[in-house]
């Protein structure tokens, strides 16, 4: 008589909890940047112990404040701004573009600057409602606002310089068919 095979146990999952790096001042201030959230120097120290660390669950409830705040900043990104993607990362290509049109020193301040904060909301979906610009609206805005001073680029005279021969071209061509 054969005996069934002894079930073999399985081996247990790993016991070791993901080590969590403790967060401090440096790192609560990049996540409120990240996320476009004006934070004092101040309220960040408050969420500090006295080892000048922040408790995982305090950081924790950070983040979903900063969630829900920039929600209310950026309305048009608060889908994606609830499901985590810091507003940092959703900008980067309206300020990588940015710097593709008018040059990498360019740093736009989608807070405060209400010329870069035009591409937040200046778009319409369907209905009517505001969204963020798409990026041939921002490239657009970026070249047709002074106040970036697109004009004052090297490819921005480029551009001025060919429209004012093909003007002078259609001009001069005009005048000499009459």
């Amino acid at each position: 008589m054969t005996s069934a095979p002894t079930p073999v146990a399985a081996e247990p999952e790993s016991e070791q909890q993901p080590v969590v790096k403790p967060m401090g001042l440096s790192d609560l201030t990049t996540l409120a940047h990240n996320y476009h959230v004006p934070m004092s120097e101040g309220t960040l120290k408050q969420l500090l112990g006295p080892n000048g660390e922040a408790d995982p669950q305090k950081v924790q409830s950070f983040e979903d404040y900063l969630k829900t705040t920039a929600s209310g900043l950026y309305p048009t990104l608060a889908p994606q701004l609830k499901a985590g993607i810091p507003t940092a990362f959703l900008l980067d290509p309206y300020r990588q573009l940015g710097k593709q049109v008018l040059g990498e020193d360019f740093e736009p301040n989608f807070q405060s600057d209400p010329n870069a904060r035009a591409a937040l909301q200046g778009g319409t979906d369907a209905q009517g409602h505001p969204t963020p610009m798409s990026l041939a609206q921002w490239e657009a805005h970026l070249k047709s606002n002074p106040a970036f001073g697109y004009q004052d680029t090297p490819k921005g005279q480029l551009e001025t310089m060919q429209m004012k021969q093909r003007i002078a071209q259609a001009l001069g061509a005009s005048s000499d068919a009459s």
